[in-house]
């Protein structure tokens, strides 16, 4: 199984699939994000999504109606649906889980998912493997030492209950990837991390460094956070020497724009952007939103399921129509003359919303690069053009 980006999670078979039943000026749907539950039964620090804590248990009407999802597959299946992401929250914590794995597969979806894995027994991880069309599967470990890891997940016994989870998927034939959060206290811990993956059958390692949202602000506000220079230098340690000596696939995104030509030779489009026109994100609230900051952001929120046509908020809901509309050009500021634009698209636009308010716009690792004059010349388009004489 190859690697996956799970904020990503499309294949080009997904994306190049034909549309069945879209207006010509409208993408595709391709893809849920299905944050199962608004719940969570960790208290993790740095979560941008800052889910409910229930200790195990969902609270009522924050897990996303069975039948609704079912009638939301249904009506997005002729718009090119092909696949479906299970996140939350913990997914897990949803009382009908492995039915909507379930139906998801008699649907013919693709199926990725995020967890923490402390929930998952071996009954539980055989049935994902043989029964559904669950390809993927992204665990969370934050640090390779227990307390550490414990700590930032707001739990104690958390690193076991995952390594066990992990250890039950692997045993029922996934090779799950390990995502860690990382800033400045576990970034030290990283090759130990890698080192822990490897043994414990992992497929891939992903590094995502703590966003500024959520619950992660607090950690940003003191100071905890990875910065400009930081990022850039774990980066580059990441997808070059860390790379180079072990032999696991290691990702750490960040702009196409801010890594080195090798790094894009090496990784090609692997974290090169994000695909929301393709991506429509169901809360466990069952709102339609961008993607999981709706949680946070109301007004990323398109209509509820049950009460808004889906058809209708995909195609007319009037901030996806003027994110698409912005998306297709001009692009603000460095993005509009840079080389990676129409693949990069402006990177993530929750991240963009949260610095600036607007979707469409400069990343912040970018627009921080143009403002020190670290932006590389050679990733833009009027670079080595000849200047009208004066």
């Amino acid at each position: 199984m190859d690697a996956v980006d799970t904020c990503d999670g499309l294949g080009e078979e997904i994306k190049s699939s034909p549309v069945l039943d879209l207006p010509p000026d409208v993408p595709a749907l391709r893809m849920f994000y299905l944050y199962l539950s608004a719940g969570c039964n960790l208290h993790c620090r740095h979560c941008w999504i800052t889910p409910t804590f229930v200790h195990g248990k969902p609270t009522e009407g924050e897990c996303i109606d069975f039948d609704l999802l079912k009638a939301a597959v249904v009506e997005a299946k002729p718009m090119g649906l092909l696949a479906a992401k299970l996140t939350g929250g913990e997914p897990v914590l949803h009382p009908d889980f492995l039915r909507i794995a379930d139906l998801l597969t008699e649907e013919n979806l693709e199926i990725t998912m995020e967890t923490n894995a402390t929930l998952i027994d071996q009954a539980m991880a055989n049935h994902l493997c043989k029964n559904t069309k669950l390809s993927h599967i992204a665990v969370s470990l934050d640090s390779p030492n227990a307390q550490q890891h414990d700590l930032f997940r707001g739990k104690r016994g958390a690193f076991d209950d995952a390594v066990r989870g992990f250890g039950h998927l692997v045993s029922a034939g996934f090779r799950p990837q390990i995502i860690m959060s990382v800033d400045r206290e576990n970034v030290e811990r990283i090759e130990a991390l890698i080192e822990l993956a490897i043994s414990l059958g992992a497929e891939s390692v992903k590094f995502n460094p703590v966003m500024p949202s959520g619950r992660g602000a607090e950690i940003h506000s003191q100071g905890k956070a990875l910065g400009f220079d930081e990022l850039l230098e774990l980066t580059h340690r990441i997808r070059g020497p860390l790379q180079d000596r072990y032999d696991i696939h290691l990702s750490s995104m960040v702009p196409p724009a801010m890594v080195t030509v090798r790094e894009l030779l090496r990784y090609g489009s692997d974290g090169s952007g994000c695909n929301v026109r393709h991506i429509l994100g169901i809360l466990g609230t069952g709102e339609m939103a961008l993607c999981g900051i709706g949680r946070n952001i109301p007004e990323l929120c398109f209509g509820m399921l049950g009460k808004d046509s889906l058809r209708e908020v995909w195609t007319a809901h009037p901030t996806l129509r003027r994110m698409r509309k912005d998306l297709a050009g001009p692009l603000p500021s460095v993005c509009g003359d840079c080389i990676h634009a129409v693949r990069c698209q402006t990177y993530c636009l929750a991240e963009n919303y949260e610095a600036t308010g607007r979707l469409v716009n400069v990343s912040p690792l970018c627009a921080e690069a143009e403002l020190r004059g670290q932006f590389p010349s050679t990733r833009r388009i009027s670079w080595g053009r000849k200047q009208p004489s004066e």
